[in-house]
Protein backbone atom coordinates (compact mmCIF):
# COMPACT_ATOMS: atom_id res chain seq x y z
CA UNK A 1 0.00 0.00 0.00
CA UNK A 2 1.13 3.48 -0.74
CA UNK A 3 2.15 5.71 1.94
CA UNK A 4 0.13 8.89 2.48
CA UNK A 5 3.44 10.81 1.51
CA UNK A 6 4.14 8.79 -1.64
CA UNK A 7 0.68 9.20 -2.69
CA UNK A 8 0.56 13.36 -1.86
CA UNK A 9 4.19 12.57 -4.51
CA UNK A 10 2.17 10.88 -7.23
CA UNK A 11 -0.68 13.40 -7.20
CA UNK A 12 1.81 16.44 -7.40
CA UNK A 13 3.45 14.66 -10.42
CA UNK A 14 0.20 14.15 -11.97
CA UNK A 15 -0.60 18.05 -11.67
CA UNK A 16 2.70 18.90 -12.62
CA UNK A 17 2.30 17.02 -15.97
CA UNK A 18 -1.48 17.73 -17.00
CA UNK A 19 -0.47 21.41 -15.92
CA UNK A 20 2.87 21.32 -18.46
CA UNK A 21 2.63 23.04 -21.78
CA UNK A 22 5.73 20.47 -22.48
CA UNK A 23 3.48 17.76 -22.38
CA UNK A 24 1.86 18.20 -25.87
CA UNK A 25 2.23 20.69 -28.26
CA UNK A 26 -1.57 21.24 -28.48
CA UNK A 27 -3.65 24.08 -27.27
CA UNK A 28 -4.62 24.27 -23.60
CA UNK A 29 -8.68 23.01 -25.49
CA UNK A 30 -6.91 19.82 -25.90
CA UNK A 31 -7.13 18.54 -22.76
CA UNK A 32 -8.54 16.73 -20.20
CA UNK A 33 -8.64 16.10 -16.35
CA UNK A 34 -11.13 13.47 -14.12
CA UNK A 35 -12.26 10.55 -12.16
CA UNK A 36 -12.68 6.94 -12.86
CA UNK A 37 -14.38 4.24 -10.55
CA UNK A 38 -14.89 0.48 -11.54
CA UNK A 39 -14.76 -2.76 -10.03
CA UNK A 40 -13.89 -6.01 -10.85
CA UNK A 41 -14.03 -9.59 -9.57
CA UNK A 42 -11.00 -8.64 -7.01
CA UNK A 43 -10.88 -5.19 -6.87
CA UNK A 44 -12.76 -1.70 -6.44
CA UNK A 45 -10.83 1.08 -8.46
CA UNK A 46 -10.56 4.71 -7.76
CA UNK A 47 -8.67 6.66 -10.47
CA UNK A 48 -7.63 10.17 -11.39
CA UNK A 49 -6.85 10.69 -14.65
CA UNK A 50 -5.15 13.26 -17.30
CA UNK A 51 -5.14 13.44 -21.13
CA UNK A 52 -3.13 15.80 -23.55
CA UNK A 53 -3.52 15.71 -27.21
CA UNK A 54 -0.34 13.99 -28.92
CA UNK A 55 -0.02 16.41 -31.83
CA UNK A 56 3.35 15.01 -33.04
CA UNK A 57 2.44 11.45 -32.59
CA UNK A 58 -0.83 12.34 -35.30
CA UNK A 59 1.74 13.57 -37.52
CA UNK A 60 4.29 11.11 -37.43
CA UNK A 61 2.50 7.77 -37.32
CA UNK A 62 -1.01 8.33 -38.42
CA UNK A 63 -1.28 10.89 -40.94
CA UNK A 64 -2.01 9.07 -44.18
CA UNK A 65 -2.20 5.48 -42.55
CA UNK A 66 -5.45 6.63 -40.73
CA UNK A 67 -8.56 8.03 -41.46
CA UNK A 68 -8.50 11.61 -40.24
CA UNK A 69 -11.05 11.54 -37.83
CA UNK A 70 -8.27 9.20 -35.57
CA UNK A 71 -6.49 11.38 -32.78
CA UNK A 72 -3.78 10.71 -30.74
CA UNK A 73 -3.78 11.60 -26.85
CA UNK A 74 -1.40 11.05 -23.73
CA UNK A 75 -3.64 9.41 -20.67
CA UNK A 76 -1.57 9.61 -17.58
CA UNK A 77 -3.19 7.83 -14.60
CA UNK A 78 -2.20 7.73 -10.38
CA UNK A 79 -5.11 5.25 -9.09
CA UNK A 80 -5.99 2.73 -6.20
CA UNK A 81 -7.28 -0.88 -6.20
CA UNK A 82 -8.76 -1.31 -2.95
CA UNK A 83 -8.18 -5.36 -2.91
CA UNK A 84 -9.74 -8.30 -0.98
CA UNK A 85 -7.13 -8.57 1.68
CA UNK A 86 -4.51 -5.93 0.10
CA UNK A 87 -4.54 -2.48 -1.18
CA UNK A 88 -2.39 -1.61 -4.56
CA UNK A 89 -1.52 1.85 -5.98
CA UNK A 90 0.01 2.08 -9.68
CA UNK A 91 0.39 4.61 -12.44
CA UNK A 92 0.29 3.97 -15.78
CA UNK A 93 0.70 6.32 -18.61
CA UNK A 94 0.96 5.67 -22.55
CA UNK A 95 -0.72 6.54 -26.10
CA UNK A 96 -4.91 6.72 -26.57
CA UNK A 97 -6.01 6.56 -29.96
CA UNK A 98 -9.69 7.76 -30.76
CA UNK A 99 -12.30 8.05 -33.54
CA UNK A 100 -15.12 11.08 -32.81
CA UNK A 101 -18.55 10.30 -34.23
CA UNK A 102 -21.41 12.94 -34.43
CA UNK A 103 -19.32 15.33 -32.69
CA UNK A 104 -19.90 14.21 -29.41
CA UNK A 105 -19.49 10.54 -28.99
CA UNK A 106 -15.87 8.98 -28.99
CA UNK A 107 -14.40 5.67 -29.15
CA UNK A 108 -10.66 5.43 -27.63
CA UNK A 109 -8.29 2.25 -27.65
CA UNK A 110 -5.00 2.98 -25.72
CA UNK A 111 -2.31 0.46 -24.26
CA UNK A 112 0.14 2.08 -21.41
CA UNK A 113 2.99 0.85 -19.25
CA UNK A 114 1.84 0.44 -15.59
CA UNK A 115 3.78 -0.10 -12.17
CA UNK A 116 1.95 -1.37 -9.34
CA UNK A 117 2.89 -0.98 -5.87
CA UNK A 118 1.81 -4.52 -4.67
CA UNK A 119 1.40 -7.55 -6.93
CA UNK A 120 -0.23 -9.58 -4.38
CA UNK A 121 -3.55 -9.97 -2.79
CA UNK A 122 -4.27 -13.03 -0.51
CA UNK A 123 -2.96 -15.74 -2.78
CA UNK A 124 -3.69 -13.64 -5.71
CA UNK A 125 -0.24 -12.79 -7.24
CA UNK A 126 -0.51 -10.75 -10.89
CA UNK A 127 3.27 -11.75 -11.36
CA UNK A 128 5.25 -8.52 -10.53
CA UNK A 129 5.59 -4.00 -10.59
CA UNK A 130 5.61 -4.18 -13.93
CA UNK A 131 2.30 -4.72 -15.88
CA UNK A 132 0.25 -3.27 -19.23
CA UNK A 133 -3.13 -1.49 -19.07
CA UNK A 134 -5.15 -2.22 -22.21
CA UNK A 135 -8.51 -0.20 -22.57
CA UNK A 136 -11.37 0.10 -24.94
CA UNK A 137 -13.92 3.17 -23.90
CA UNK A 138 -17.19 5.25 -25.50
CA UNK A 139 -17.62 8.74 -24.06
CA UNK A 140 -20.08 11.20 -24.50
CA UNK A 141 -17.43 14.13 -24.88
CA UNK A 142 -18.63 17.42 -26.79
CA UNK A 143 -15.66 19.63 -26.89
CA UNK A 144 -15.28 22.32 -23.44
CA UNK A 145 -18.03 20.33 -21.46
CA UNK A 146 -18.78 17.54 -18.98
CA UNK A 147 -17.03 14.02 -20.23
CA UNK A 148 -19.24 10.82 -19.14
CA UNK A 149 -17.70 7.73 -20.28
CA UNK A 150 -17.67 3.93 -19.97
CA UNK A 151 -14.23 1.96 -20.13
CA UNK A 152 -13.50 -1.64 -19.90
CA UNK A 153 -9.59 -2.36 -19.50
CA UNK A 154 -7.34 -5.26 -18.97
CA UNK A 155 -4.20 -4.77 -16.86
CA UNK A 156 -1.51 -7.74 -16.93
CA UNK A 157 1.88 -8.79 -16.99
CA UNK A 158 2.17 -10.49 -20.73
CA UNK A 159 3.96 -12.80 -19.64
CA UNK A 160 6.95 -11.43 -18.41
CA UNK A 161 6.42 -13.11 -14.83
CA UNK A 162 5.57 -16.91 -14.43
CA UNK A 163 1.61 -15.50 -12.83
CA UNK A 164 -0.12 -13.79 -15.13
CA UNK A 165 -3.73 -13.36 -14.22
CA UNK A 166 -4.68 -10.00 -15.01
CA UNK A 167 -7.32 -7.75 -14.03
CA UNK A 168 -10.16 -6.64 -15.79
CA UNK A 169 -12.23 -3.86 -14.87
CA UNK A 170 -15.02 -2.03 -15.60
CA UNK A 171 -15.30 1.53 -15.41
CA UNK A 172 -16.93 4.81 -15.24
CA UNK A 173 -15.73 8.39 -15.86
CA UNK A 174 -16.36 11.80 -15.14
CA UNK A 175 -13.76 14.45 -16.71
CA UNK A 176 -13.54 17.79 -17.90
CA UNK A 177 -12.21 19.21 -21.52
CA UNK A 178 -10.40 22.66 -21.37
Amino acid sequence: MLSTKRWSAAVALFLCVIGSTAWGQSSIEAREVGVRGGTSSHYDTIELYGRQRADWVEDSLLRGKLPDPVTAHWDLTVGYWDGREENTGFLAVGPVFEIRSAEVWRWSLGVQPTLISNHRDGKRDLGGPFQFTSHLGIAWAPPGALVLGLRVHHTSNARLYDSNPGVDVVSLEAGFTF
